[in-house]
C-alpha cells in the first residue's frame, strides 16, 4: 500500500469532502480516502498495483476540483 497526500483547491464544507472521498473511494485499489478542509489535503491511501497517481488525480478533477 502507498499513502500520498493531495493538495486540493476548491474545498467549501463538508459536502465537498463526502463528494471527493466518494469519489475516490468508487476507484478499484483504493484503501482510504480522508479529506481535511482546513488544510485542503487529501490523504490517500492506495495499492499501486492496482492504481496509479495519475488515476487519483484525474478522479480529483472529475470531481470538480483542482489537485497540486
Amino acid at each position: 500500500m502507498n499513502e500520498m497526500t493531495v493538495s486540493v483547491k476548491g474545498m467549501k464544507g463538508e459536502e465537498c469532502i463526502q463528494k471527493i472521498e466518494a469519489a475516490l473511494l468508487s476507484l478499484n485499489g483504493i484503501e482510504r480516502a480522508l479529506a481535511d478542509l482546513k488544510k485542503e489535503t487529501v490523504t490517500i491511501m492506495f495499492d499501486e498495483e492496482a492504481l496509479d497517481e495519475a488515476t487519483i488525480m484525474q478522479t480529483i478533477e472529475e470531481a470538480g476540483y483542482q489537485p497540486a
